[in-house]
């Protein structure tokens, strides 16, 4: 048996995420100071994109064993490593919930009291429910997940199959009303029936982007087990073709339909977003989230190309980066697009420490990495 290496880190990485996470919370902490609703936005923005990527790993799990799939099995490591990051995730929620009266104006009584739409929403946009749910969330989504990484390991395949299909249970319900708490209520006039569903594949292509990073890490350092690496990179790439068109079909159907029926509770939403300073990052979204990686993991060198696939996976992160900066932002400063210093830094903050951990994670042997 192929003695596998054991995943170095550099020092010097190491540092530079650590100076990083460093100035993240300085920037933030003054932030907070200087203009508190940019800041919090900046958090929010770097909270959910680190739970997006640690719900990413158990959700690979479950559905590549509802389908029976064992082509990915030589990368089995990957999704479990993501997935144990989910405690950071939600040492990063409570600190969000002290975020609440600068984020969501129905948080403010005075507000609701002027609002009858507020007055109608307020038995469930309220503060205690609202820090109430996200113990919930964390609490189901932990256990659901501890207990797939164990029946994934030591289980029958009855088990599996039954740890796999509570976690979907528990993440759909649990993800959907959490991105309706956590994003869709900073506009607590607007709604959408799909944005559950967009949220949902925005998870998908920056978890499978993150993903293929972890792989190509792995990969390089020789930490993997035996198998067809190349042909499993391949494989990642033509998933990611169809996360990447899904995410653009949900976009594509949110914005016709609301544009279509034109109704006034749903346009201003777009209407901001579409014009003025912010109309150039909705195509910039577009380009990074759909067009670049879709037409380049077209091809079939490039899938087939380490170097490639990660700088590929890279506009895809940056891409989902830059949607949630168009979904969250423009409620805390809707006239200035540009993100600015107390932004950037909270999200630097959260991506910082996600990726400390990763690396932390990667450097022990693949089989520790089963949890």
């Amino acid at each position: 048996m192929t003695e596998r290496a054991l995943y170095r880190t550099q020092p010097r990485t190491l540092r530079a995420l650590t100076v990083l996470a460093g100035v993240g919370a300085i920037l933030f902490l003054v932030g907070l100071l200087v203009d508190s609703h940019r800041a919090w936005a900046g958090y929010l923005i770097g909270f959910h994109y680190v739970v997006g990527l640690a719900l990413a790993g158990p959700l690979f799990i479950a559905v590549l064993a509802l389908s029976g799939a064992r082509w990915a099995d030589a990368a089995a490591p990957v999704p479990r490593l993501m997935a144990q990051r989910l405690p950071l995730a939600f040492g990063l929620g409570l600190i969000l919930c002290l975020g609440i009266p600068s984020l969501y104006e129905w948080s403010h009584s005075a507000q609701v009291a002027q609002d009858p739409l507020l007055q109608h929403k307020a038995p469930w946009l309220n503060t205690g429910g609202f820090i109430v749910r996200l113990l919930l969330y964390f609490l189901a989504w932990y256990l659901a997940t501890r207990l797939l990484l164990r029946r994934s390991q030591g289980g029958t395949r009855g088990a599996l199959l039954r740890a796999s299909a509570l976690f979907m249970l528990v993440f759909a319900v649990g993800y959907s009303l959490a991105s309706v708490d956590w994003i869709e209520s900073l506009d607590p006039h607007w709604f959408s029936t799909i944005f559950a569903l967009y949220i949902l594949a925005g998870l998908g292509v920056s978890g499978l982007a993150c993903a293929i990073l972890i792989f190509i890490g792995l990969r390089r350092a020789g930490s993997l087990g035996p198998g067809r690496h190349v042909e499993l990179l391949d494989d990642l790439g033509k998933i990611a073709i169809g996360l990447t068109l899904f995410w653009a079909y949900i976009w594509y159907c949110q914005y016709m339909l609301i544009w279509y029926t034109d109704m006034p509770e749903e346009t201003p939403w777009y209407v901001l977003r579409l014009r003025g300073t912010w109309q150039s990052l909705t195509p910039a979204c577009l380009v990074l989230n759909w067009a670049i990686p879709f037409l380049a993991l077209m091809l079939r060198r490039l899938r087939r190309s380490e170097a490639a696939m990660a700088r590929i996976a890279i506009v895809m992160l940056i891409g989902h980066g830059l949607d949630l900066y168009l979904l969250i932002s423009p409620t805390a400063h809707p006239s200035d697009p540009l993100i600015g210093p107390w932004e950037l830094g909270p999200i630097l903050l959260c991506l910082s420490l996600f990726t400390l951990a990763l690396l932390r994670g990667l450097e022990r042997r693949p089989a520790e990495l089963s949890g």
